[in-house]
């Protein structure tokens, strides 16, 4: 099939939405666009939750795709696009490398506090992916609101300049490319994996989770070429985690 990579000449801007990502699944929006907003009045999150922008200066991202079901890991994907953020970051905050990191399955943490969150939606149509990549990063702000101050933080310690918000979303869709396309190469993907549990804030830290109705404790081990957590459970009992559950937590 041919695939539908973004393009950097198919970019939106716009001032004010309700969601990027259901603003891109328009029908009339064709794949390889992508579309940031200065405000977002309903961002989605996974499941039920919403995602919430904070400051002054986010980057609200969605970007539309169209990959073959046959050659893609939706799990991996998830993860990969972390990856292609968090490279960005490094790119244009070469400081932030000491302390920010990819939260397995989706996240950006800078220290032990979310920075930006990642949302895969995606709809099966005939052996094709149609994909809408979500990404939501609180770049500078003054405040965060008392109900996130323990779990939220802003990436940046001063404003940012004119025009970096533009360069950053730019450098974003060929990383974000880079890693669908490494992801079509089986050979490639190992390499990346090994990048991305380098930079994992679960590298052999023990966690708590809820697995097959039972709450369970044991030692991250890393990711597997599907994308999913690898656990050591404190029984020697060697398990695959799909997804978080709300009770999951690092020890």
């Amino acid at each position: 099939m041919q695939y539908r990579l973004l393009k950097p000449e198919l970019g939106h801007r716009l001032t004010s939405v309700n969601s990027t990502n259901e603003w891109i699944k328009n029908a009339e929006i064709p794949f390889g666009s992508w579309v940031i907003a200065d405000e977002q009045t309903n961002g989605k999150g996974r499941g039920q939750n919403l995602w919430q922008s904070l400051g002054e200066e986010p980057l609200i991202f969605s970007g539309k795709i169209k990959l073959s079901a046959a050659e893609i890991s939706l799990p991996l994907l998830s993860i990969f696009i972390s990856s292609a953020l968090l490279k960005t970051i490094y790119r244009f905050f070469p400081e932030r490398e000491e302390d920010t990191t990819i939260k397995w399955p989706n996240d950006i943490y800078k220290g032990e506090k979310k920075v930006a969150g990642i949302l895969v939606q995606s709809e099966y149509i005939n052996g094709i992916f149609d994909i809408v990549i979500g990404i939501g990063l609180n770049f500078f702000g003054q405040h965060v609101p008392e109900p996130l101050k323990d779990k939220a933080i802003f990436l940046c310690e001063t404003p940012l300049l004119e025009g970096d918000l533009e360069r950053f979303a730019n450098h974003l869709i060929g990383e974000i490319n880079q890693a669908v396309i490494t992801l079509l190469d089986p050979s490639q993907v190992l390499k990346d994996l090994v990048w991305i549990e380098d930079h994992s804030l679960l590298k052999n830290k023990i966690i708590e989770t809820e697995w097959d109705e039972r709450i369970i404790r044991g030692r991250v081990l890393g990711i597997d070429e599907l994308g999913f957590l690898l656990i050591m459970t404190e029984t020697g009992q060697k398990i695959e985690l799909m997804d978080t559950s709300p009770n999951f937590r690092m020890i």
